[in-house]
């Protein structure tokens, strides 16, 4: 069983088919591509673990997963701990996916993190704005996808910008966090049978957007100086033995602030980064493909104590998003299709004469363009000819306005 049939689900259900196994997806109405690879699917909210575990009674499932989402993590451990399949735990999984939480854990371990509180209400939230000052950012307690984040600079859009955050958490609870300067670096990892590995490190880029905090491109390997490098790992390392993940892919977001050395946790999840960076980016990278291994791992099957890379390559992918308007042309797709070091291109939907809304969430990015090569000049190379060959025109009504990388 399969938690979640999004874009980025179809990479781990597709594999699951080719070792052999029967698919039952699980997710929400919607016009979802998941639902079009796998074997069998029912259509209800995620969230519903009680009801989802009684599906899963009565296909007699021998594992559930998912990958590259949140929500769902909770459920799966949730549906495993039940029928006693390989799981991670309800409470770890609570930890991972709950922010207050998670940071909690990290207080127990040691690992610096911004200063934060949790409110649930306008009123408590003040008290904690004034010990904190601004800026600051708001996030709900237990979403995902950038959904209700922001930076806030100052009090006239607060209270606007604190309930939309708490609007999207179904608690109710909205994380009041100190703004940290410092350079986005993510960390991909897996965990086997207790012990952990990390695998890629990689640099992140925002989005130049007021208020939200977009990744648009991310890049493996990092280009930090090694110490640092060192450090974010040896840190990542930690916290996942700390947190007491028994096995599974993991993704975490750290800044680091190369004048002070300082390090900080942003957010850590038990299940592989967005984007692809689990299915594709890893084993593009390092030669190690963690959706086979978490497949077996959760049906039951022996996995390898040691992981070892097997390649040292370059990997990325980059995301671009369109002024709010009608598009109004569209050339050089199939260019970029056809590029060497591209090794995947979602631009299927952009079509002329679709409507584009203003960009609020990290799911409304358009891409993303996955590329692969030797190394990371090899990588920024291939990026150029992307944004030199992709044309995209919206009618806006200040004009027409091209693609935003």
């Amino acid at each position: 069983m399969i938690i979640g049939a999004g874009e980025n689900q179809v990479p781990i259900i597709t594999r699951a088919r080719q070792q052999g196994f029967y698919t039952i997806v699980v997710s929400v109405s919607g016009d979802y591509p998941g639902f079009n690879v796998c074997d069998k699917s029912y259509e209800i909210d995620v969230r519903k673990k009680e009801d989802i575990l009684n599906i899963a009674r009565e296909e007699k499932i021998c594992g559930i997963l998912t990958d590259q989402t949140d929500m769902p993590v909770t459920t799966v451990a949730y549906v495993a701990e039940k029928l006693g399949l390989p799981g991670i735990g309800y409470n770890c999984a609570l930890n991972f996916t709950n922010k207050y939480m998670m940071r909690q854990c990290c207080e127990n371990i040691g690992v610096q993190i911004p200063k934060y509180y949790q409110a649930s209400s306008l009123e408590e939230a003040w008290k904690y704005v004034f010990r904190i000052g601004f800026p600051l950012i708001l996030k709900p307690v237990d979403c995902q996808g950038s959904r209700g984040v922001h930076r806030v600079d100052n009090r006239d859009n607060f209270k606007d910008k604190f309930i939309n955050a708490k609007s999207y958490s179904k608690i109710g609870f909205v994380i009041i966090e100190e703004f940290c300067q410092g350079r986005e670096i993510v960390v991909e990892g897996f965990a086997s049978d207790s012990r952990f590995f990390n695998l890629i490190i990689g640099d992140s880029y925002d989005f130049e957007l007021e208020g939200l905090i977009i990744p648009k491109k991310r890049i493996f390997p990092t280009c930090l100086k090694d110490s640092l490098r060192q450090k974010v790992l040896q840190i990542n390392h930690r916290l996942v033995k700390g947190m007491g993940l028994k096995f599974g892919i993991t993704h975490s977001e750290y800044l680091v602030n190369e004048n002070t050395g300082e390090i900080r946790l942003v957010e850590i999840a038990a299940r592989g980064g967005g984007v692809f960076i689990s299915s594709d980016l890893i084993p593009l990278a390092c030669g190690i493909d963690v959706n086979d291994l978490f497949i077996k791992i959760v049906t039951g099957e022996h996995v390898p104590h040691n992981l070892n890379r097997i390649s040292n390559n370059a990997s990325a992918y980059i995301c671009f998003y369109l002024p709010k308007g009608r598009i109004h042309k569209v050339s050089g797709v199939e260019k970029v299709i056809s590029l060497k070091g591209v090794q995947k291109a979602c631009l299927e939907n952009i079509k002329v004469g679709k409507q584009i809304n203003q960009m609020s969430d990290k799911t409304m990015r358009l891409g993303p363009i996955l590329v692969a090569g030797e190394n990371r000049k090899k990588i920024q190379e291939i990026i150029n000819k992307i944004q030199e060959t992709l044309i995209i025109e919206v009618e806006t009504p200040k004009g027409i306005k091209g693609i935003i990388w």
